[in-house]
């Protein structure tokens, strides 16, 4: 199991590579059978090919992300919250809750998205 330090690594390079909207490191920190909740109870992308083509459209959106709380980890699974800020709308957060494998891959995310919980 990865240790905490691991964890936070991971989830602070998804923030980097979400906000960069660079989608093959984004990409590479899944495992290949990974699941993606987006947004939670709305839509499941599963496996690198679906997460793929989702990060790929979700990058032709100009926004900024920033984690606006702490990463807490318990195990294999972390959570936080994240700032997202697009043209033209007030911030809002986001909570994201990750599933890690052995190795320190995220094999689920879950993601519920609030445009009412302001930023």
């Amino acid at each position: 199991m990865p240790t905490r330090d691991e964890i936070c690594s991971v989830v602070e390079s998804y923030v980097k590579h979400l906000g960069d909207h660079d989608v093959d490191r984004l990409v590479s920190l899944f495992a290949d059978d990974a699941v993606q909740h987006e947004p939670l109870g709305v839509r499941t992308y599963r496996g690198v090919d679906e997460i793929r083509a989702f990060d790929v459209e979700n990058a032709k959106v100009a926004f900024s992300v920033s984690r606006h709380s702490p990463i807490v980890v318990s195990g294999r699974y972390a959570a936080t919250q994240l700032r997202v800020q697009r043209e033209g709308m007030p911030a809002f957060l986001a909570a994201d809750l990750f599933e890690f494998d052995d190795d320190g891959r995220i094999v689920a995310l879950s993601v519920v998205i609030d445009p009412a919980a302001r930023a």
